[in-house]
């Protein structure tokens, strides 16, 4: 069984605040560890300039004596000085003597060197010869001690190195001591937190639970035996009103439905129609084919004239019934979207301008003209699929308008969207249903066409091409003119010389 939401939250929130609190004491280690070493290096440095500087006035003061007396009473001095421990290595690193300071600050030379000077000295004596000064932590225990190593010139010669030794274990002691306290007061809060994250949890959650209650019930058909917090002004009261509105919405939901059932079923009838339009199409001409070559197959037929009649019934229909499946298969492909060409953007009035001018020819056979009006528009698109749209409308306003008339063709751009219009004179007793001229092997006017051999798959082609460019085509009859409209989106107006 899955964990309530308090639980996951109280669990959350503590592992949360363990990581943050881990960050916590590790940042407030690392600065403080930075600090004090930061520290030290300033000391250091403090401490190697007030040697360097005692030395020379030493060296002023004792001036020829430094032979006589060696360098003893300098280590003394230097120690009594800085209040620290000094050790002296000559040249070849022997060890020539240590001063050791008292509790009344008097200092004493021993011969031995302690072994906190000897830690990490051939490296740093490396250095010092360099002409460089060292500066290292020794850590023993809980004790933390400090050596500088410091270059001794005397007349610009090199003739040994000095250590000093400073104690810091003080410090480190009160770091540990603050990072110490920092535990504590974490554990406490470690265990204030979780107490006050479970609490504060419930509370967030009851009214949660409340809901769920009341939405399993009413998603199992039963009534609500519990109110709704819809008094809370946070979130839970904002989701108990949405939920509260979501119900009100599920009558309106299931009209939707019920409208969208009637679509898919009306889809089911428009897909049944175009399989028994096309059974009826392909019926003819086979039904054609095969009644005259049943005649010219019997025995003892020899009918010159009617055999060449026949051969060319035959390759008509072939030809026709070839030309419907070609059709047909394009409609299916178009559907298919898989392998739609890309869209590139091209100038779709000079488009429609050529294309007026490819079908003139045509219109003038019949004593009609085409009037074009063109804005130059650029869009995005499959600019030889629109190509076929063009020449399609145009070739249907020429074979089913009035002859003698004008095809008016205009393009504008309206708020980002092109808008193509064609509109063309019909004779009085043209009748067409706006509702199905798009819908394949549709031919209400087909005997008043002043071309035969349609079989109407054209303009659901058309359809199809302007869908797949997010655009929309009406058809609109008046008593004696039609207009078909094209909406394409996308588009805007070229400036013009």
């Amino acid at each position: 069984m899955a964990l309530p939401i308090h639980w996951k939250f109280t669990i959350g929130f503590i592992l949360i605040f363990s990581l943050a609190t881990g960050c916590l004491y590790y940042y407030m280690s690392h600065v403080m560890e930075k600090h004090t070493k930061s520290t030290i290096q300033e000391d250091m440095k403090k401490l190697q300039l007030y040697t360097y500087d005692f030395i020379q006035q030493y060296a002023l003061v004792h001036q020829g004596k430094e032979e006589a007396e060696g360098i003893t009473p300098l280590i003394q001095a230097i120690s009594r000085s800085i209040g620290h421990p000094v050790a002296y290595f000559d040249k070849e690193g022997r060890f020539l003597g240590e001063s050791l300071l008292s509790k009344n600050r008097s200092t004493r030379l021993d011969s031995n060197a302690s072994d906190v000077f000897m830690h990490h000295f051939e490296e740093d004596r490396a250095l010092s010869m360099q002409n460089k000064s060292v500066v290292t932590i020794v850590q023993d225990g809980s004790k933390h001690q400090v050596l500088l190593t410091l270059p001794y010139y005397a007349g610009g010669q090199y003739e040994g190195v000095f250590r000093m030794l400073g104690d810091y274990s003080s410090r480190y002691a009160h770091n540990a001591v603050m990072l110490r306290s920092l535990a504590w007061f974490m554990a406490g809060l470690f265990v204030i937190v979780p107490i006050f994250s479970y609490l504060l949890s419930r509370k967030i959650t009851r009214p949660l639970l409340t809901l769920s209650r009341v939405m399993r019930d009413f998603g199992e058909g039963g009534q609500e035996d519990e109110t709704l917090p819809l008094e809370r002004g946070d979130e839970a009261g904002q989701l108990a009103e949405s939920f509260k509105r979501m119900k009100e919405q599920i009558e309106k939901q299931m009209t939707h439905l019920a409208e969208e059932r009637n679509r898919v079923i009306e889809l089911e009838q428009s897909k049944r129609r175009f399989y028994q339009h096309m059974t009826h199409e392909l019926k003819t001409p086979l039904t054609s084919i095969s009644g005259y070559a049943q005649i010219i197959s019997e025995p003892g037929f020899n009918d010159p004239v009617f055999l060449e009649r026949a051969a060319h019934r035959i390759k008509a229909e072939s030809e026709r019934m070839h030309a419907m499946v070609v059709q047909v298969l394009e409609l299916a492909r178009r559907e298919d979207r898989q392998n739609e060409p890309a869209k590139l953007p091209f100038d779709l009035g000079a488009q429609l301008k050529a294309c007026c001018e490819d079908m003139e020819m045509k219109a003038s056979r019949y004593n009609m003209k085409l009037q074009c009006n063109m804005q130059p528009v650029l869009m995005n698109g499959q600019e030889e699929e629109l190509r076929r749209v063009w020449v399609n409308l145009l070739d249907n306003a020429i074979k089913y308008g009035a002859a003698g008339t004008t095809i008016a063709i205009k393009t504008e751009c309206v708020e980002g969207d092109i808008i193509v219009r064609l509109r063309n004179e019909l004779d009085q007793d043209q009748k067409a249903d706006a509702a199905l001229i798009f819908e394949p092997f549709y031919r209400e006017n087909d005997m008043l066409a002043k071309e035969k051999g349609s079989i109407g798959l054209g303009l659901a082609i058309c359809r199809s091409i302007i869908e797949r460019h997010a655009g929309t085509i009406h058809f609109q009859q008046g008593d004696r003119f039609a207009v078909v409209q094209v909406q394409l989106p996308y588009g805007h107006k070229l400036a013009t010389n």
